[in-house]
């Protein structure tokens, strides 16, 4: 199996991304006139959301991202599975960052104070008929905190091992 991937993997993938582009696009550019006016028009009336032309390319997508998650557990198992001594780095990893999460989401209030973001999430609230709890919100604000930190340590980490570099 892993040959035939390591030779036959790139363009496989490739020919299924131009296939199910094909078809996508097929389903689109075969509409009905009525629906195509409509939605050439960018109007923002119910009609136009209750279109399913492009049901097709939001379900691919969904199961493609589904499979590259399970594929990637399963290969990621098998790896530590195999070499678990050089798996810990990999480990101490992901520790790491399910504790920057964790803290993130304790720092954070679950609360919104700015009156952009109640605005917002009433808004929000009113066209989705759904209820953002304040349990969403620390998990919202946790998840921008996390990816705030990683971005930063990513930027040190940069200069740092640039600096490195230098005097290396």
């Amino acid at each position: 199996m892993y040959s035939f991937l390591n030779k036959y993997g790139q363009a496989l993938a490739f020919g299924i991304g131009v296939l199910i582009t094909v078809i996508f696009l097929a389903a689109i550019f075969s509409a009905d006139a009525n629906t195509r006016e409509l939605l050439l028009q960018n109007d923002k009336t119910p009609e136009t959301y209750e279109t399913g032309i492009f049901n097709f390319g939001i379900y691919i997508s969904l199961l493609l991202t589904g499979l590259a998650f399970v594929v990637a557990l399963i290969f990621g198992v098998a790896q530590m599975a195999s070499n678990p001594k050089g798996s810990l780095k990999g480990i101490a990893g992901l520790i790491g960052l399910a504790l920057i999460l964790f803290i993130g989401y304790s720092m954070a209030s679950g609360e919104a104070t700015d009156p952009e973001i109640v605005n917002a999430i009433n808004k929000f609230e009113t066209s989705q008929e759904a209820t953002i709890t304040s349990g969403n919100l620390k998990f919202i604000s946790g998840a921008i905190l996390t990816a705030l930190i990683m971005l930063g340590l990513a930027f040190l980490t940069l200069v740092v091992f640039g600096i490195r570099g230098i005097f290396k």
